[in-house]
């Protein structure tokens, strides 16, 4: 067995990095701004993956996101192959298999990242619903992706996220292996209803994190925590590029969301693992923080400049007057704005470390004014017991030296 699961490990890390090379070769002959950005953070489901399988760590999960991983970096590379195969200037043989076998994998990477997400921490189902629910979810993602592969409808070149040449749109290829007549007709009708029915079951992955969390007890829950931590991330910047019209800035927005959900395998691994499990609540308080720090300031700084420029603009002529002084102010308000944000955040979502900070503030104002030695013993002891909660504590006082 330990055999099977290196050369398991072996066999992933060598398909996902030399399709990563392919990618990166293909990428020459056509040149789409985004192949090398996907392809690259989507590694982490290889690597993370393997690592899982020979730790004996998490049960189907290394295998099912080595799998994946695997699958994910075969997607992009025949993507880029059947792309760079209807250029004329490429002469690259087989390109509409390639590009069939390319959209028949990508059907069917979601029926191993669900069956992932639900297993996950431990390998098991939260219940036994849960268990007939992902059968249903697997059956119907099975049966969808088989009629997709064999109905009668066009296939995208490229996939929408390996990217196009700048200034042109995508393009469509008929299915090689389209079935017609009747069993055609089945098929497509197959297709269009599972495509219908699939996405609620999906579900069944987000709702198996929740009841996971509500039923977990303190380990479990900073499992899960990790895992949505990571999974907020990627919806959040999947939300802001959809707000940005095509732009620089959505292009970059659609980059940090590929390298978001590449941190998903990233906090499997570091939850099923136990590595730094309770790092995560530093995590999240950190990003709250700063995430709404950052957001006022970029509000402050568009704001600033509109208004000074406004006020100042009869004297200084159009010069950069304006920039330097929203700049400088957000420079100073970012200290002050930090502390008051981090109040809030901490008494809504830490409420036991505000609640903390705020004893050990009291202990300090009654020590200065104390000289009762035994009241300070026990105002001490009494701060120590609200804020670490210990199950056991001594105190032990060293006796002044003999003169």
């Amino acid at each position: 067995m330990p055999l099977v699961r290196h050369a398991f490990a072996a066999l992933v890390c060598a398909i996902a990095i030399g399709a990563l090379v392919a990618d990166l070769w293909f990428r020459d002959l056509f040149d789409p701004p985004g192949i090398f950005f996907v392809a690259l953070p989507l590694l982490s489901f290889a690597i993370v993956g393997s690592f899982l399988v020979v730790r004996r760590a998490g049960g189907p999960i290394g295998w099912l996101l080595g799998a994946d991983g695997a699958l994910l970096q075969l997607v992009a590379a025949s993507q880029a192959y059947g792309y760079a195969s209807l250029d004329a200037g490429a002469a690259l043989p087989g390109g509409e298999l390639v590009l069939w076998l390319g959209s028949f994998i990508g059907s069917a990477l979601l029926l191993l990242l669900i069956p992932a997400m639900v297993l996950f921490p431990d390998g098991r189902s939260p219940s036994r619903t849960f268990t007939l629910l992902l059968g249903a979810a697997v059956a119907v993602g099975l049966i969808g992706t088989v009629a997709s592969a064999f109905a009668d409808q066009p296939i995208l070149v490229p996939l929408p996220y390996t990217g196009l040449r700048p200034g042109e749109g995508a393009r469509a290829i008929p299915n090689p292996f389209a079935q017609h007549g009747s069993l055609g007709d089945l098929l497509l009708l197959t297709a269009s209803a599972l495509n219908t029915l699939g996405p609620p079951l999906l579900l069944v992955a987000p709702l198996a994190l929740v009841v996971r969390f509500r039923r977990g007890q303190s380990v479990e829950r900073q499992q899960v925590k990790w895992l949505m931590y990571a999974a907020a991330i990627t919806f959040g910047l999947m939300v802001v590029g959809y707000v940005f019209s095509l732009g620089p800035v959505k292009f970059l927005v659609n980059i940090l969301t590929v390298f978001g959900l590449g941190l998903l395998p990233v906090a499997i691994g570091i939850a099923v693992t136990r590595y730094r499990l309770y790092d995560i609540d530093v995590l999240i308080r950190r990003t709250l923080i700063y995430a709404a720090v950052s957001a006022v300031l970029l509000a402050a700084y568009v704001g600033g400049v509109a208004l000074v420029h406004f006020v100042i603009a009869p004297i200084t002529a159009g010069s950069g007057v304006a920039v330097a002084i929203s700049t400088l102010a957000v420079v100073a308000l970012f200290q002050p704005l930090r502390r008051r944000i981090q109040e809030p955040v901490d008494r809504r979502f830490y409420r036991s470390r505000y609640d903390a900070a705020r004893t050990l503030d009291s202990f300090t104002v009654r020590l200065r004014d104390e000289v009762d030695l035994d009241a300070v013993r026990a105002d001490l002891v009494g701060a120590v017991r609200e804020t670490m909660a210990p199950a056991h504590m001594s105190l032990w006082l060293r006796e002044g030296a003999q003169r």
